[in-house]
């Protein structure tokens, strides 16, 4: 199978806007699908992300991206799936295939409204080495309570393909309060190896950061900021994975609703049953739905 490439660098000059109560919404389609700006008058919910282009290889810590066919790293970009051996085109720089092609392509607009967007990915097979082809909508919804995402993918290939799914956004939240009853302990590669009981209830901004692997988490996180606002994110179910994450000393907190564990298909193929890795026959689609309520101090 060829493996086909994307392009060096990504333009997200082009931009569109969503509104809903209080609250704006904006994206980039071309910039890999993103959310750019998610405001309530003067607050950013998100770190703003205002470059227009960037390498795909070394994106912006900003924004929010989607995570399709597969959310976080691949061990060495290589897995084994039905018998068959996979091994995927990592970008410069990064051992690991990491969070699969969405974020580096451009997706199309489709039912674009005052309130809400669908953006839309056609990816053929063969991208970075991804053998199936697929379709992966993003459908974004903004009304007085907040942000919604259904986030729906369809098998286009021919036989059955291994995927999840998932939300990379940067708050610039200090803190997350949850309550996750797994955790998944990384190694020096930064990927688990396996799961063990644990209770979660709080993570914040640190000078050391952190890079934490949840499961069990009940679907319910509230982000808090030093001014009295609070977003509460509620997910579907089927995001049965948190990644908390930010750099030593960083001003943004990543906290991702995800289908998936990092790893999850070599974890899976080792027999680890809780990764949290689907498979979907050809032409089935899944979907999965987060909110992101907002509530503004003021």
């Amino acid at each position: 199978m060829q493996t086909l490439t994307i392009a060096e660098t990504l333009d997200a000059s082009a931009r569109i806007t969503i509104a809903g109560g209080a609250h704006m919404a904006e994206f980039a389609p071309d910039g890999g699908g993103r959310l750019t700006r998610l405001a309530t008058g003067g607050h950013d919910w998100i770190v703003p992300l205002t470059d227009t282009a960037w390498p795909a290889a070394r994106w912006p810590r900003a924004g929010s991206y989607p995570l399709a066919p597969y959310a976080n790293r691949i061990r060495d970009g290589v897995f084994v799936f039905d018998g068959a051996r996979h091994a995927l085109q990592s970008l410069p720089g990064r051992p690991h295939a990491i969070h699969g092609a969405g974020l580096y392509l451009p997706w199309r607009v489709r039912n674009h409204a005052a309130d809400s967007v669908d953006l839309v990915l056609e990816q053929p097979a063969g991208v970075l080495g991804w053998p199936w082809a697929f379709e992966c909508v993003q459908r974004y919804r903004l009304d007085a309570r907040g942000l919604s995402v259904a986030l729906s993918i369809v098998n286009q290939g021919e036989t059955p393909m291994p995927f999840g799914l998932g939300l990379h956004p940067y708050f610039t939240a200090q803190r997350v309060t949850l309550h996750a009853r797994r955790l998944w302990p990384a190694d020096a590669e930064g990927l688990p190896t396996g799961s063990r009981v644990g209770h979660v209830r709080e993570l914040r901004l640190s000078a050391e950061g952190c890079d934490t692997y949840l499961s069990q988490w009940e679907g319910r996180a509230t982000l808090h900021w030093p001014q009295g606002h609070r977003l509460s994110m509620h997910a579907d179910p089927a995001f049965a994975h948190l990644v908390v994450y930010s750099a030593p000393g960083s001003d943004f907190l990543c906290v991702e609703p995800v289908t998936n564990v990092a790893d999850a298909f070599n974890l899976a193929a080792g027999g680890d049953a809780r990764t949290g890795m689907r498979v979907l026959e050809p032409g089935a689609r899944f979907s999965a739905t987060a909110l992101l309520g907002l509530e503004p101090a003021f």
